[in-house]
């Protein structure tokens, strides 16, 4: 239970067999290559070596095809499962790695990729067609009416053009107008909506630029319709027809698409092995190379030495391995019993440790596991908790972060269970609440194994929330000298122990002072504890006067100290509010009393408010028990700043590969 440790790597072997080495050390999954940031600023190194190339342009472009095509077949050939879960998981497949690696196998299913995309293309372009001709038609549409061809010319003597002016325009006036100004002009009308009038205007040549004098003043627009020829009932006729062969020629295509279904599977795969490739390729191009040798450079865990040197062993290379130097940093794998590896998203969530600090999971597992329970407190909703994350985990079985996220909701559903029991919390009140206003029992009247249901074994919220105030301050407490005591042990380990005490003792003298003050010794007892305080917090600081300066202003930190202890009242908080949210649900079901009615509208405000109930709470209990570790607990000994380790290896979304015997 700890940081795994690293050693340096540096390899060099023939660049004939960089990509097969590449491949077995993706393989074993222990070593990230990394920059070769000193060779590159070596002049030595530079006149011998330069960065490696790679293809790995070409591989993210045919990823993204893969991509593409899986998103063409999740649109046009979406698989028969309908469930919400089914959606939202993918079932992954068993495959051997062999299988995995088929070259066959993936310049296949690269080549069905290419005619999806190329189908997925042409609709995109009939769509292009379609969307064209549409917006001609709808141009066509308020001159449908007009029996004459729009190509019309105009003539020797009379002038023919077709306008638009604001819907607004009173017609009779422009018409007036005209009839004033040039008497030859006709105004005809062939549709009005909400916008615009669509006009024809005729006119004698002669008098053409007094109409167009004339109309101005009510906004008219000349029309063009230089690309047909026909009427517009004509040219929407034609344009129905290729509209509909637009649409058979899109769905026939789409067909084509839905055909190819079965091949979902294959570029699932081959988007798996294409993601390896990736990180193949981004590792090669951190590698040197003169053309004959290859330089790689890297981080190593330990524990996976002998597997990376039984690989490197079928090579013609040369290798060595190094403690990192102090003033290195680095990569941080956390190693801890399969069990508990669920809790690494906590930690991840808010930041790796450094190297050279400790693993905080070991010690924040079983208590960021209590807070959560203890804040939820349902046994109904545990159970809930619980069912639901390991059927999601046995049916699906996710990976990764979203594995982990699972595994712990197990774990969180069991603790909040657990909790319930001592709390009384079994979907709220539900159980007293029913017996009284449904049944008319008082909840005194129960059977003694219920009434635990009512009051709780040590403390109720809603009965007795100042209890679980002064419960969940006590535990504040104690979990805070627990993240002291790590800070005294990293200080022995560390070779800082007199550091390390002074930090801390003092602040437990402090407090002991206020705790002999409570318990009926005089006021002034207090002022020992600022004295130890004055002469130990400025113990880092320079010369006496900057240590009495330093520790008086650590009598500052008392407000910081306070407000860590009544940040655990959160705890009491939402443990309350889960409670009282259940017990409204609970008292609105049972209104309806002991009718048909009353049963129907119990059931459905039940299930609706208790499912509203946990889905609000479980993410604020999540946030606000992760954040007690993050603010209260990690500040008084956590090192941070770990950058996480990042191996070459299968990192998959679709499959689960089998490792084969060699």
């Amino acid at each position: 239970m700890a940081i795994v440790k690293m050693k340096r790597l540096r390899v060099i072997a023939l660049a004939e067999e960089r990509d097969e080495l590449l491949a077995r050390l993706l393989h074993v999954g222990c070593v990230e290559v990394t920059e070769p940031e000193g060779s590159l600023s070596d002049p030595e190194w530079m006149a011998l070596l330069h960065r490696d190339t790679s293809a790995l342009g070409d591989v993210k472009a045919s990823a993204n095809a893969v991509n593409a095509a899986l998103e063409a077949l999740r649109k046009y050939a979406p698989e028969t499962k309908k469930k919400l879960l089914d959606k939202l998981f993918v079932t992954r497949k068993a495959i051997k790695e062999s299988e995995f690696l088929n070259g066959k196998a993936l310049e296949t299913a690269l080549n069905s990729a290419a005619e999806i995309n190329q189908r997925t293309q042409r609709i995109s372009q009939i769509y292009t067609q379609g969307n064209r001709i549409s917006a001609q038609r709808a141009a066509l549409v308020p001159w449908a009416s007009l029996d004459l061809p729009l190509d019309t010319k105009s003539t020797e003597h009379a002038q023919i053009s077709f306008h638009t002016c604001p819907a607004g325009v009173d017609l009779a006036e422009v018409r007036a107008a005209l009839l004033q100004a040039a008497p030859s002009a006709e105004l005809f009308e062939a549709s009005v909506d909400k916008e615009l009038h669509y006009l024809l205007l005729v006119c004698h040549r002669d008098e053409a630029e007094t109409v167009a004098e004339t109309v101005k003043p009510w906004s008219f627009s000349t029309v063009s319709f230089k690309e047909f020829g026909g009427t517009a009932a004509e040219n929407i006729t034609r344009i129905d027809a290729e509209l509909a062969e637009n649409a058979k020629e899109r769905e026939h295509v789409a067909a084509e698409i839905t055909a190819m279904g079965g091949v979902r599977q294959d570029l699932q795969i081959c988007a798996d092995r294409l993601v390896a490739e990736l990180a193949k390729q981004a590792a090669r191009e951190k590698l040197l190379t003169n053309g004959t040798i290859v330089f790689l450079e890297g981080w190593i865990t330990e524990p996976g030495l002998p597997k990376a040197e039984a690989e490197m062993m079928n090579y013609a290379c040369a290798w060595e391995t190094a403690e990192p130097l102090e003033e290195e940093e680095p990569p941080v794998l956390l190693e801890n019993p399969h069990w508990m590896n669920p809790i690494n998203m906590v930690t991840e969530m808010y930041s790796m440790p450094a190297y050279r600090g400790i693993d905080p999971n070991p010690l924040i597992f079983f208590t960021f596991l209590f807070f959560f329970g203890f804040m939820f407190a349902d046994v109904a909703y545990g159970i809930i908790i619980w069912a639901l994350c390991f059927y999601i985990t046995r049916k699906y079985h996710p990976k990764y972060t979203m594995g982990y996220m699972f595994r712990l909701g197990q774990y969180m559903g069991i603790a909040t269970a657990i909790c319930g029991v001592f709390t009384g919390g079994f979907f709220g009140d539900v159980i007293p609440k029913f017996a009284e206003m449904m049944l008319g029992i008082p909840p005194t009247e129960l059977p003694r194994w219920l009434q635990i249901f009512n009051n709780g074994i040590v403390v109720n919220p809603i009965n007795s929330p100042m209890n679980a105030l002064i419960l969940a301050i006590v535990i504040g407490v104690v979990h805070l000298l627990f993240g002291q005591c790590i800070h005294i042990y990293m200080g022995f380990r560390d070779g800082t122990s007199v550091d390390a005490l002074l930090d801390v003792v003092p602040w437990w003298a402090f407090f002991a002072s206020i705790g002999l003050v409570v318990a009926g010794l005089p006021w002034w007892t207090i002022l020992i504890g600022c004295l130890i305080l004055v002469l130990t917090q400025g113990h880092t600081k320079r010369g006496i006067l900057g240590k009495l300066m330093g520790g008086v202003a650590s009598l500052y930190d008392v407000t910081s100290w306070l407000s860590d202890i009544l940040s655990y009242s959160r705890l009491m908080a939402l443990m309350l509010a889960t409670s009282v949210i259940a017990s409204v649900m609970n008292t609105l079901g049972t209104l309806g009393g002991m009718s048909v009615m009353g049963i129907i509208m119990f059931i459905v405000v039940f299930i609706i408010g208790h499912v509203f109930n946990v889905g609000v709470n479980v993410i604020g209990t999540f946030v606000h028990a992760a954040r007690l570790h993050y603010l209260e607990f990690f500040g008084k000994f956590y090192e941070e700043g770990g950058a996480p380790f990042q191996p070459l290896s299968y990192k998959t979304k679709y499959v689960d590969i089998i490792e084969e015997e060699n």
